[in-house]
């Protein structure tokens, strides 16, 4: 199944501070680590002026180089994701002219958002939360998936700060106030407001229908299975003692056999189960 939020790498952003003493670059570095459960494999901070954006990683795609923050290629453009692009290789590939310095699937949003501007987000699939600096004119975006499956939170801090974070731990003892950042939404700096990118079709008053067809939802199912198969890294499935989770597990195994992962480490699903006593 989907890796749980929990589980996937922390991100903090520090944008616009009144101070920018070494003692504040290591509080931020102190908050961040607040975060470190979310990802253990790799820390990394970047500062620009009064900028500053921290990562903790859980490394699932390039274990070996997709360190972040991510750049583009003169470094100008800063991004930290938490979250995976799954259509990461089909972006790329209209990306020709881009040189990519990892393979990690994240990396694709700077190269984006050179190309289209913010208007890129709604190109992505994938689960994930990211703010993005764009240090030639220090405008910033931040945005998360379409139903939130990662974690987000806002904060404004007393010298006028704005700050974003995977937990609220982050935030809590720095800002005056913060909320949890809506899915489907993006902040930018240059309007200073949050507008929503993901407009679905149920969204609008005029609801379109379709007569059941259960081998199409099949087929639908069968396909978000599989693009969560994109890891370079062993995984499993937790098995939660309903149908959900037995037909993941089923679609798992009839596929894993075509995954880089089974390459590698074998095709042998691993699944969990958590049990109480009472």
């Amino acid at each position: 199944q989907v890796p749980p939020a929990g589980t996937m790498c922390g991100i903090l952003a520090v944008l616009g501070v009144g101070d920018v003493s070494l003692a504040k670059r290591s509080r931020i570095i102190e908050l961040s680590r607040r975060l470190r459960h979310r990802g253990p494999d790799w820390s990394g901070i970047h500062s620009f002026e009064d900028c500053y954006l921290a990562h903790q990683r859980l490394a699932i795609v390039d274990p070996t180089s997709g360190d972040q923050p991510l750049y583009n290629e003169d470094k100008t453009v800063v991004v930290t994701v938490n979250g995976e692009i799954y259509n990461h290789e089909e972006l790329k590939a209209k990306l020709k002219h881009h040189k990519f310095q990892t393979g990690s699937d994240c990396e694709v949003i700077a190269h984006l958002y050179e190309e289209y501007g913010e208007e890129f987000v709604d190109m992505l699939d994938g689960m994930f939360s990211f703010v993005l600096l764009d240090t030639r004119d220090k405008s910033f975006i931040a945005a998360r998936d379409a139903i939130g499956i990662c974690p987000l939170y806002m904060g404004w801090g007393l010298d006028g700060s704005v700050w974003f974070s995977s937990e609220m731990k982050a935030l809590s003892d720095d800002c005056e106030r913060f909320i949890s950042f809506p899915p489907g939404h993006l902040y930018s700096s240059k309007t200073g407001g949050l507008r929503r990118w993901y407009n679905p079709p149920w969204f609008s008053e005029s609801i379109p229908s379709a007569p059941y067809d259960p081998l199409l939802i099949r087929e639908s199912f069968e396909k978000a299975v599989i693009k969560r198969l994109m890891t370079d890294v062993p995984f499993g499935v937790l098995l939660s003692g309903g149908l959900d989770s037995s037909l993941v597990a089923s679609v798992v195994s009839r596929h894993l056999a075509e995954t880089k992962v089974a390459r590698q480490w074998g095709n042998k699903l691993h699944t969990f189960c958590i049990g109480l006593k009472v």
